[in-house]
């Protein structure tokens, strides 16, 4: 039977509600959807600088003779901790946030040295760590390529040995063993380039 007492087509009668409980049902649903898009408005943390940072990690840059002229590294932080992060409601992840800072470079003869500050940031519950390096190529104000260094190269347990595409719109490195033939015919301006811990 439908709502006004009539059977429906599957011969099964229909629940009823009565008008307060339609209201009922709609009061629950806006305090169930409520509670959850309110249930934690904290932001993504964010990290404290350490005004006493004294630990580094030195990267050495060496590019061969190419149009590249500046080097610039970028570290990338992230929370090592999740359990210190808000929760997103309904989906249910963890409200994060990767944080970039940019770190010193001295040119070294042929080379570019990035003084990486380890201990950037004081210790909190989110250990906030950087596992990844951005090293990015420039001619004068022109960003020519560019290579993501992860924490193999930063502990000293491997030397990216690279070959680097400077076409405007491909612009990044591969493994020289791999990719150096296929992106020098490629690209006239594809650059070799090595990223080492410097010891």
């Amino acid at each position: 039977m439908d709502m006004q007492g009539k059977e429906t087509s599957d011969g099964r009668a229909p629940v009823r509600l009565c008008p307060n409980g339609r209201l009922h049902v709609l009061a629950f649903a806006v305090l169930v959807t409520t509670g959850i898009c309110g249930c934690d408005s904290r932001p993504a943390p964010s990290p404290t600088l350490n005004p006493n940072s004294h630990i580094t990690k030195n990267l050495r840059i060496t590019v061969e003779k190419s149009e590249v002229n500046r080097v610039e590294v970028d570290a990338i932080w992230s929370v090592g901790n999740l359990g210190c992060a808000p929760i997103s409601l309904p989906a249910g992840n963890e409200r994060v946030k990767q944080v970039v800072t940019s770190e010193e470079v001295d040119k070294d003869g042929d080379s570019y040295i990035a003084k990486i500050a380890m201990d950037r940031f004081l210790p909190d519950n989110c250990h906030w760590n950087t596992g990844v390096v951005q090293v990015k190529f420039y001619r004068d104000g022109y960003l020519v390529s560019s290579t993501g260094v992860n924490g193999d190269v930063l502990r000293g347990d491997r030397i990216d040995v690279l070959t680097c595409l400077a076409m405007p719109s491909v612009a990044y490195c591969g493994q020289r063993a791999s990719q150096e033939k296929f992106y020098k015919s490629e690209d006239k301006n594809a650059f070799n380039a090595t990223v080492e811990l410097a010891k």
